[in-house]
């Protein structure tokens, strides 16, 4: 799969400094002993270091600050009696004009990190195809060598492709006024607005293959915008593209090249023909045109008003090829159109939180121009 992005990429230099380096132990039960201890790399932190970017300095006033220009630093955050078990981590951010900012993680962010070492275990025959482990993090003494008195902490540097950031100044306060908000979840996420026509046509790409049972979608396109009043950042979705000459399956959407050399058209034209727009790629939406468990009714089904169980959620899959495609664009969304175990549609959004795709709501607005 290949990114597109709002200008072209140039390959950056960025610093992360490991006060005390991680590692997820796997085991078999909370009693056992370790299966193994994967240490967790810098790369491991590019998605969780691009949220940090978003929530530190594209949220907070700092839409300018680039996310390689960033130094970071990772802190353990202990869990309660323990030396080495960590609850979390923070990523400490340098700011411009010696300013700082902290955002604080769980260790549920390195879940890839265990899933890369449980395949490895797989694959040597140590576990068993499907066979379940518990996993938690802790700082890896392997890798906490002493410091000299007035010694640095371990420095990683790596590299990434961070194109300057385009956006618009919109008034969020302006915004809000005319926006419908949809099942919004969570008051701390950075808000997302969709036109009622990009919603609508989201809705009709991400469903258009449920007739025949597999899964059809479409890329989001719009906006960033920075609020001069709050310093609030947001996305605004103005339009969707359907995607075509792509694999749908039942349980799969597999873009071709000819699918994404088409949009990279659609977005370079308009990027051309109206550069004050900020267009760009925003995420993408798709369908799951089946029912959650083959359909079947739980006993108590008939005497509630909704339905609890629903496909609109987010695979491991989804997540995998998110964090491909999507790789230090925080602002990324994935939206899924799914059904309920009675056939009821459904549909829910998602976004970044914690180092992995979660839900969240939005606002819908009955119109937007740029101008």
């Amino acid at each position: 799969m290949n990114s597109i992005s709002a200008n072209p990429a140039a390959s950056c230099l960025t610093r992360l400094v490991l006060a005390r380096p991680l590692a997820v132990r796997l085991r078999r039960a909370a009693d056992a002993p370790p299966l193994a201890c994967a240490p967790v790399s810098a790369p491991d932190l590019s998605e969780v270091a691009s949220e940090a970017w978003r929530d530190g300095c594209l949220r907070a006033g700092r839409p300018q600050v680039p996310l390689a220009g960033t130094p970071m630093v990772l802190a353990p955050i202990l869990a309660d009696g323990s030396e080495d078990r960590c609850a979390g981590f923070s990523l400490q951010l340098a700011l411009p004009g010696g300013q700082a900012s902290s955002v604080a993680f769980t260790f549920h962010c390195l879940r890839h990190v265990a899933e890369r070492a449980i395949a490895q275990l797989v694959e040597a025959r140590v576990l068993k195809q499907g066979e379940t482990c518990l996993f938690d993090v802790v700082v890896d003494p392997r890798q906490t060598p002493p410091r000299p008195p007035g010694g640095e902490p371990t420095v990683a540097r790596f590299s990434l492709r961070t194109p300057p950031l385009t956006y618009l100044t919109v008034s969020l306060r302006k915004l809000l006024a005319r926006a419908t908000p949809v099942a919004l979840l969570d008051d701390e996420v950075f808000p997302v607005f969709y036109t009622q026509e990009a919603f609508a046509r989201c809705e009709a790409c991400a469903r258009r293959g449920e007739k025949a049972g597999v899964e059809s979608g479409g890329a989001l396109f719009g906006s960033l915008a920075s609020c001069p009043e709050s310093g609030e950042f947001c996305a605004i979705i103005r339009d969707v593209i359907e995607i075509q000459d792509a694999d749908e399956a039942k349980f799969s959407l597999a873009y071709s090249s000819r699918s994404w050399h088409r949009l990279q058209q659609i977005q370079q034209a308009r990027q051309a023909a109206f550069p004050q727009h900020a267009d760009r790629l925003l995420g993408q939406a798709h369908g799951h045109p089946f029912r959650p468990n083959d359909g079947k009714l739980c006993a108590e089904c008939e005497k509630r008003a909704t339905c609890m169980l629903s496909s609109a959620w987010v695979s491991q899959d989804d997540q995998s090829w998110h964090r491909a495609v999507f790789a230090r664009q925080p602002w990324a969304l994935c939206h899924v159109f799914g059904l309920t175990a009675r056939g009821e549609p459904v549909h829910q959004l998602f976004g970044l939180k914690d180092g992995g795709l979660k839900s969240r709501g939005f606002y819908l607005l009955p119109d937007f121009t740029c101008e």
